[in-house]
């Protein structure tokens, strides 16, 4: 348990950080008086996609780790398969999003860190879209 709140604890703060750098480093770039971007609200949509995207391979990395070194567990509904890295990306993205399928599901401590995840990836994707609205905002202003 303590555990999986540090692993937890790690990725929450790592995100938020990783998150916070990146939203950062576009208003500063795409503020600039001299747009370096011919279409700047597409670098921004395609640079959170990433950044997205990054942020659920750390998770998966945080599951797969958990589950070398016997603090956790996810498996796979009906199977004894052994999982793939695509299992917990899978798995991570679906946390991260609250979509929650259930096809592959969290054992022991892991559902903690799951938990965590979908509320750490529900504030991030706010986050974004609040980011998105407001460089839509100050960009489609400026160009009219």
């Amino acid at each position: 348990m303590i555990a999986a709140l540090a692993v937890a604890a790690i990725l929450v703060i790592g995100t938020i950080f990783l998150h916070f750098v990146v939203l950062k480093t576009l208003a500063a770039r795409l503020n600039d008086e001299v747009r370096m971007f011919k279409r700047p609200l597409l670098v921004v949509l395609f640079a959170l996609f990433c950044v997205h995207l990054v942020e659920v391979m750390l998770y998966a990395f945080g599951f797969y780790a958990m589950q070398e070194f016997g603090f956790g567990e996810i498996a796979i509904q009906g199977s004894e398969a052994p999982l793939l890295m695509a299992d917990y990306f899978y798995f991570s993205i679906t946390c991260y999003t609250t979509l929650g399928v259930g096809d592959i599901v969290p054992v022991g401590p892991t559902r903690i860190v799951s938990g965590i995840e979908a509320l750490n990836g529900l504030v991030l994707i706010a986050w974004s879209a609040s980011f998105t609205y407001w460089m839509m905002e100050r960009l489609w202003t400026d160009d009219l």
